[in-house]
C-alpha cells in the first residue's frame, strides 16, 4: 500500500445534491480496488484552460487515498469509464511531494569557483 493523490475533474452541470453524489461515487473505485480514501477535497467550480469534451467548467476534486500499488491501472480504468469525469490524474505522494531541496553551497565551495575578494583581483 502506497500513498496517492488524485485530482479529478467532474463536469460541471448539475446542482448541489448531484455534486455531492459524484464526489461518493469518487471515492467508489478506490474501495474497489481495495483502498481507502484518507481525504475528499472539493476545490470548487473552475474555468477550464481549454476545451475538454465539450466542456468549458469542472468542478475539482482532490482526493488522498492508500491503496496497492498493482491496483492503480485498474483504478486509471475505472476512471476512464466513468462518463462525468472529463480529466484526472493520480501521483504517488512520492511525486507529488517533489525531490529534496538542493543543498545551499557554502562560501568555501564559492572560494573554489573563483569568486575572490575583490581586494585579491587583479586591476
Amino acid at each position: 500500500m502506497r500513498d496517492y493523490e488524485a485530482l479529478i475533474i467532474v463536469k460541471a452541470a448539475g446542482t448541489e445534491q448531484e455534486l455531492a453524489r459524484q464526489s461518493t461515487h469518487l471515492e467508489e473505485p478506490i474501495k474497489k480496488v481495495g483502498g481507502n480514501v484518507e481525504s475528499n477535497q472539493h476545490m470548487g467550480r473552475r474555468r477550464l484552460a481549454f476545451r475538454i469534451a465539450r466542456q468549458t467548467e469542472g468542478h475539482y476534486f482532490l482526493l488522498r487515498f492508500r491503496a496497492p500499488t498493482a491496483q492503480v491501472g485498474e483504478l486509471d480504468r475505472l476512471y476512464r469509464l466513468n462518463e462525468s469525469v472529463v480529466r484526472f490524474m493520480i501521483l504517488s505522494a512520492e511525486e507529488v511531494s517533489g525531490p529534496p531541496p538542493a543543498p545551499e553551497p557554502s562560501t568555501p565551495a564559492l572560494a573554489k569557483a573563483g569568486s575572490a575578494p575583490p581586494s585579491a583581483r587583479r586591476r
